[in-house]
């Protein structure tokens, strides 16, 4: 795929090896860390190789898509905005940033082109997320993109090492186009 959307100040693009240091860096801060299901803390070198392979291969698949988030204006590293298959028609997505980018709207802004690619090009109905429940500004981000709330589950944070609360949303392809249009 070559799916390289920009947005007013950002670039997305597939992760590189050139991004490692700051994955690394950002991605090591418990504190982003403990809001995935699947990120060991600490995070490291070693855990970044095999994540590049692994994403590699999924998007030659066709069932994964992972962007690197970089700032426009100087090319800064930060965070990661993806779409995952997980059954016909039904996509997931999922996101991080560093701490130093939180609250500046980048995981909005980012998603937009990311959900029209699930809907457009990959053939979604559906797009499914969930947001720990400490995690409110995660939720705040899926509220503004339109996704709504199904359900309350405990998952599995393998940073934290126990069940945490999760929140389940999903969007459906017309309430996109909907919200879109709006």
């Amino acid at each position: 795929m070559s799916f390289q959307p920009t947005t007013q100040r950002l670039i997305l693009r597939a992760p590189t090896m050139t991004d490692m240091p700051a994955f690394v860096a950002l991605l090591g801060d418990y504190e982003v860390a403990k809001n995935l299901r699947t990120v060991a803390h600490p995070y490291s070198e070693t855990l970044f190789r095999e994540f590049l392979v692994k994403v590699d291969q999924e998007r030659r698949e066709g069932t994964d898509f992972c962007f690197a988030v970089t700032r426009a204006m100087d090319g800064a590293f930060l965070g990661v905005v993806s779409v995952h298959r997980r059954a016909a028609g039904t996509w997931s997505l999922g996101y991080w940033y560093g701490k130093p980018h939180w609250g500046q709207g980048y995981a909005t802004e980012a998603a937009w082109p990311v959900m029209r690619f699930a809907f457009e090009d990959t053939g979604a109905d559906r797009l499914i997320a969930h947001w720990f429940d400490d995690n409110p500004a995660s939720g705040a981000v899926l509220h503004k993109l339109g996704f709504a709330i199904t359900g309350v589950i405990r998952v599995r944070s393998l940073a934290r090492g126990c069940e945490v609360l999760s929140n389940r949303v999903q969007l459906t392809k017309e309430q996109f186009a909907r919200k879109k249009a709006a």
